[in-house]
């Protein structure tokens, strides 16, 4: 009997030891029932529709998707792959973004981790390409939501992606107005998004990830006039100007985030002059300002053909050396990178430490 008191006592320790440790992982783990994606092409993982192939439809067609899985089809992704929707569903323990809101149309609503919403080409305001906008894209979730397709339970642990990003300030070029005007235009769309994010508090969403603006200046269409080897300064500072109206318009909460996608393209693609203090992230790019899909035309687009179905683009041998992919968005590895830089302050705030 009493040889058998320190085997029982040292099992009991065990079990307390290991009671403790699963306590401990269930403080830290965190999972969110849904993740729901507004915005446009920077998140879009298929909503706008396939059809003859163009500018605005370009994404369903070769090159783009090329390093997608086994197949290496377009998926309607503006990238070689994913995009940054996927890398914030991963961060929530999934393999990519939810489903697409245009896949739920006329079906059982299958995907009960999410819905993506997002539409390439979508801004606060209406766009030429007739995409829906911010408000728009809510209202489609307001209707799932009342419809019953999204069960209101699952907002009280879920996330929002707000991807916001330019489309809006095309028309800005266009401005014949005097700088104020021009800077009363950023406020309208800054006031639009933050408008977009308190709604989906509103509706129940309990944390809100929101993108500021990247460097403008720095896409490709803009750099192409220096044959890629500098931003564009103005480009640059009408983001600033943007980020800055948005941070205020916001006031960051404990349920509201400001994504710094300035901050992480800036670090890769226009770093320090100084050798010494070039972030490591950007020295895994050959090409930061040059895409990996270059349209031969400087006003026409990646994937264009011309009349016998010839390429009017050239593609380089490695995605993984570019930072961007086309004229505006980054490649898989690019969105990576970027990912990688902002991982950590997301799931802080999303209170995920696995």
């Amino acid at each position: 009997m009493n040889g058998r008191v320190p085997a029982i006592l040292l099992s009991l320790i065990c079990f307390l030891t290991l009671s403790a440790s699963h306590v401990e992982s269930a403080r830290t783990f965190h999972w969110y029932n849904a993740l729901f994606v507004f915005g446009d092409s920077f998140a879009d993982t298929g909503n706008f529709p396939k059809s003859d192939l163009s500018e605005v439809t370009r994404q369903w067609y070769q090159p783009y998707g090329c390093s997608h899985g086994f197949l290496q089809d377009p998926t309607g992704r503006f990238s070689n792959s994913y995009v940054q929707s996927d890398f914030i569903a991963k961060i929530l323990g999934r393999s990519e973004a939810p489903q697409t809101y245009r896949a739920t149309k006329g079906n059982n609503y299958a995907d009960n981790l999410g819905v993506n919403f997002a539409v390439a080409g979508a801004g606060v305001f209406e766009v030429p390409r007739k995409a829906p906008t911010l408000a728009t894209q809510i209202d489609s979730f307001k209707k799932m939501l009342e419809g019953g397709d999204v069960a209101k339970w699952r907002l009280e642990e879920s996330a929002a992606l707000v991807a916001i990003s330019g489309n809006d300030y095309a028309r800005v070029a266009n401005m014949s107005g005097s700088e104020s005007e021009i800077l009363g235009f950023i406020g309208n769309v800054t006031d639009e998004i933050a408008r977009g994010v308190a709604r989906l508090r509103g509706l129940g969403v309990a944390k809100v990830l929101v993108n500021n603006l990247h460097p403008l200046g720095c896409t490709p269409w803009q750099a192409r006039p220096s044959n890629y080897t500098k931003c564009n300064a103005r480009g640059n500072m009408a983001a600033e100007f943007h980020n800055d109206g948005l941070g205020k318009r916001l006031n960051a909460s404990d349920n509201v985030y400001l994504v710094d996608l300035n901050r992480a393209f800036t670090n890769i693609v226009d770093p320090s002059d100084d050798p010494h203090d070039v972030p490591q992230v950007a020295k895994r790019f050959e090409e930061k300002l040059k895409p990996c899909c270059n349209s031969i035309d400087p006003s026409g687009y990646c994937g264009q053909v011309d009349e016998d179905g010839g390429a009017q683009y050239t593609v380089c041998s490695n995605p993984e050396k570019h930072f961007f992919w086309d004229d505006v968005h980054p490649t898989q590895a690019g969105w990576e990178a970027v990912m990688q830089q902002l991982e950590q302050d997301i799931k802080d705030f999303l209170h995920i430490s696995y």
